[in-house]
């Protein structure tokens, strides 16, 4: 299954409740990863990224988040 996650501003996304490290220079981006029984693939710029599944849950939520916009009031 293919799903999107935005990756949080320190770096991470979470799939089928596993926390998976990407680096914080890629914090704000939009991820397409794809979860497989055993691993799950991060496509980011071009690289592919394989990670074991430590978890067998499965998948909630298909789409990422929008990103929070910020209002001009001070």
């Amino acid at each position: 299954m293919r799903v999107q996650r935005r990756i949080s501003a320190v770096g991470t996304v979470m799939v089928c409740r596993q926390v998976v490290s990407l680096g914080r220079p890629y914090a704000g981006q939009t991820v397409t990863v794809h979860v497989s029984d055993t691993t799950i693939t991060v496509h980011l710029d071009g690289q592919v990224r394989v990670i074991q599944r430590t978890t067998d849950i499965p998948v909630r939520h298909v789409k990422a988040n929008k990103p929070r916009e910020v209002s001009d009031v001070v």
